[in-house]
């Protein structure tokens, strides 16, 4: 019998000063809202679907995500 071992890795997720700058007027329930996306962002990366995100078409990376938190 043989197993095969599947392992995750971790996406890298960038924070710009602009995104800081918006994350600190948000509520704390917010933030928290944003953190649980960019969480699974983190897991699953750009195969991040909506309702969690949706492509960015004038990316110059292919496969770049924006997230999306309620």
């Amino acid at each position: 019998m043989s197993f095969m071992t599947y392992r995750t890795v971790a996406w890298d997720v960038e924070f710009s000063d602009e995104f800081e700058l918006w994350w600190n007027g948000l509520s704390a329930a917010e933030q928290k809202s944003v953190d649980f996306t960019v969480s699974i962002l983190q897991e699953v990366g750009p195969t991040l679907k909506m309702p969690h995100s949706s492509g960015v078409a004038t990316s110059r990376h292919t496969h770049m995500r924006a997230p999306h938190s309620t």
